[in-house]
């Protein structure tokens, strides 16, 4: 390989005795001086005049989303009106400009723009130490497609951070509870009418982690054994029995009472009329199974048994029967036979209210057919009349939403079996809590089960409509309350 033409030596010989050389005028060093100058000059002048008579798309950092695509040609609908072409002086742009040298970018005003159009929304929970500008979780001029999803490295900066945790522990400790929940006033404003609500944690929801799979707390529902509230009588084992009859054609599995809404993402709620009584028809009298007893309201049923002479006419006639005396003889053959199965009137009431196990009949008793027959205590909570009313029924609690504070779609995970999540098949108590354990939802949404676990996937961080309507009756806005403004 050729040698350098020249040594280092010879080269440093050349400014020997003239180590001043750099101080020196050169022309063209000062031509490339004032030629950088006047480039610089001339595009601060450019920049300036273009925003006092060009087009704001000029200054676009980039392409607006679809989901902004409406406004993509009006910058001041986002923008600050002072750096707009109508509004800009001299003044503004300098004194804005050493501002942003100053302190960075004050998105204050973009802001409050953003919140002309998404009124619906509000911030994070009221303990959050500081509240992050919109846009540093929803970025713009990203290209023309829908918006990109808030990643999960947004909400680490503040769920990663200890320090960060430890100041809104504190500062949640000294807010009132009522100003919490409010995912739960969210799920009910959104038809969602009984949502669980457990007590909210000393600390809240502050502790440490970096991500779903690792470090994220166990459910609430879980680690505080919760259970449900509802006192009706329920048994999910008992229902999956091999000797349950099978319901028009089938056996009872989950889907016969658990049936996707319209859009599939939660479940209808369970009724008596929709989901209990195609087997639990409220048949007291085996010989007449066509009479059946009304459902959900003691005075009705009181009133059913004090006219029961009628209600056997009535089937007398649905059945063909039209000559008075036939009719009469039917309803007098009725009566009997009831007669020998209760002493009085009153007795056979409290056996329709009380009766917690038709089939364990008293001695002599008629035995049911099957289901047909219970008393009310068989399923619900029965109370004793005051005073001279029907017995007291317990309404039961149906809950809409168990776990309010995340978001879930039924519809997304139609490829899992129930009993994956649900392990009703072991349960023999209707207070049973039969909802999933984070060791569940980690098996397919971790790193190992390839499923996305970013924090949107379950969770949102903006609180709905419902928390404005309950925090309406305050002086300051739901943002100044969480912002600590006076």
């Amino acid at each position: 390989m050729a040698g350098p033409g020249r040594t280092q030596k010879q080269i440093a010989e050349r400014y020997k005795g003239n180590l001043g050389y750099y101080n020196k005028k050169h022309l063209w060093r000062r031509a490339r001086f004032w030629v950088g100058g006047v480039i610089l000059v001339a595009g601060l002048l450019a920049a300036f005049l273009y925003e006092r008579g060009g087009r704001e798309v000029f200054f676009s950092a980039g392409t607006i989303s679809v989901n902004h695509a409406t406004i993509a040609e009006n910058c001041a609908s986002c923008h600050d009106s002072a750096v707009a072409p109508q509004g800009a002086t001299f003044t503004s742009w300098s004194h804005r400009t050493l501002e942003r040298f100053r302190g960075g970018i004050d998105f204050a005003a973009l802001d409050r723009r953003c919140e002309q159009c998404h009124q619906q929304h509000t911030l994070h929970e009221p303990n959050v130490v500081q509240n992050r500008s919109c846009s540093a979780c929803h970025q713009e001029h990203q290209g023309p497609g829908p918006m990109k999803l808030v990643s999960t490295s947004n909400c680490l900066s503040c769920h990663q951070n200890a320090g960060v945790m430890e100041a809104a522990a504190q500062r949640g400790a000294q807010i009132p509870p009522r100003e919490f929940h409010l995912r739960t006033r969210a799920a009910r404003a959104a038809g969602q009418r009984v949502a669980f609500e457990l007590p909210r944690p000393a600390r809240g929801y502050t502790q440490v982690f970096s991500s779903f799979a690792a470090g994220h707390p166990e459910f609430q529902l879980d680690y505080e054994k919760a259970r449900d509230p509802d006192v009706l009588r329920f048994n999910h084992q008992r229902h999956e029995a091999a000797d349950i009859p099978q319901v028009q054609g089938r056996r009872l599995d989950c889907n016969f009472c658990h049936k996707p809404d319209l859009a599939g993402r939660y479940y209808q709620r369970v009724t008596f009329a929709a989901n209990c009584q195609t087997c639990h028809s409220l048949q007291f009298d085996a010989k007449n199974p066509e009479l059946t007893l009304p459902h959900g309201d003691p005075n009705a049923i009181r009133g059913f048994l004090q006219s029961l002479p009628a209600q056997y006419a009535q089937l007398a006639a649905r059945r063909g029967l039209v000559r008075q005396l036939d009719v009469q003889n039917f309803v007098a053959r009725q009566m009997t036979q009831l007669r020998e199965r209760v002493r009085s009137g009153q007795d056979f009431e409290r056996q329709i209210f009380f009766t917690t196990n038709p089939y364990k009949t008293q001695p002599g008793a008629m035995t049911p057919a099957g289901s047909s027959f219970y008393g009310c205590a068989f399923c619900h909570e029965v109370k004793p009349a005051a005073a001279q009313g029907p017995p007291a029924i317990t309404k039961p609690i149906f809950v809409d939403r168990w776990m309010p504070q995340a978001k879930f779609d039924h519809a997304k995970h139609l490829s899992i079996r129930c009993t994956e999540c649900h392990r009703a098949g072991s349960s023999t108590a209707s207070s049973d809590v039969l909802m999933p354990a984070k060791a569940d939802c980690v098996t397919c949404h971790s790193p190992k089960g390839k499923v996305v676990a970013e924090c949107i996937t379950c969770h949102t961080y903006h609180a709905t409509l419902a928390t404005r309507v309950a925090a309406a009756s305050s002086e300051r806005s739901f943002k100044e309350m969480l912002l600590g403004a006076k």
